[in-house]
């Protein structure tokens, strides 16, 4: 029997000297920087009024660009939201491999690794929720759309089975791979259903960030047969 733990426990010491962050990569010359800027600006009015509030006037005055500056980059919309979103894949890549570094969890109980690694997964689904699924809803016909978003699942998916089957000691499941996998499915398709459905308005829909954090940890760990306290 697992004991019980606080959905998000305290964090070790080595998880204090490098908390789980959302990582962006470092902008460069100053085309680079002009095109970063439109990225950003088309993000931050999705964050806060929806897809439908993306228009190319609102995306350069947001960016204090102009809009030969936009077209001399982009053909139209449709083709900045694809570029959005190769950039959300690679960010989403590279915190991966911040927050699954070994390095990282060194001397951290595979438990405790397991509930941080959950709640940091539900946080991010809360914060991106809108960009999320203003990709689903545009780009859901655009060819390149699928393929980024399972190469993105790949990679994350072979980072958090590398890290948790060199502790494959503290997990009792007979195919550890295997479990680790449909594990990382769960969380993220319960995820994906939440952010679909959170703002339904229909009864018992909704699930509070805390709630999921500790059922979906309590779910993998009892999914894996994690033994309480081992490394």
């Amino acid at each position: 029997m697992l004991n019980r733990r606080r959905a998000c426990p305290e964090p070790s010491a080595a998880l204090a000297a490098a908390p789980l962050s959302w990582v962006r990569r470092p902008q460069q010359d100053r085309s680079r920087k002009t095109l970063e800027r439109l990225l950003d600006a088309t993000e931050e009015i999705i964050r806060a009024r929806g897809i439908d509030a993306v228009t190319i006037p609102a995306i350069v005055q947001a960016a204090r660009s102009s809009v030969g500056s936009f077209y001399a980059r982009f053909p139209n919309k449709a083709a900045l939201l694809s570029v959005l979103h190769e950039r959300a894949c690679e960010q989403s890549i590279a915190t991966a491999e911040a927050a699954l570094d070994p390095s990282r969890w060194h001397g951290v109980a595979t438990s405790d690794v397991v509930r941080t690694f959950v709640g940091f997964v539900v946080h991010l689904f809360r914060e991106r929720r809108s960009m999320m699924l203003a990709f689903t809803t545009t780009l859901a016909l655009e060819p390149g759309f699928a393929q980024r978003r399972a190469r993105t699942a790949a990679l994350i998916g072979r980072l958090f089975r590398a890290l948790l089957l060199e502790r494959r000691a503290s997990i009792g499941h007979p195919s550890p791979q295997r479990a680790l996998d449909m594990s990382l499915r769960v969380v993220t398709a319960t995820l994906e259903q939440r952010n679909a459905f959170d703002e339904s308005g229909v009864a018992d829909v909704a699930v509070e960030d805390a709630t999921l954090v500790e059922e979906l940890s309590r779910l993998v760990l009892r999914y894996l047969d994690v033994q309480p306290d081992t490394l």
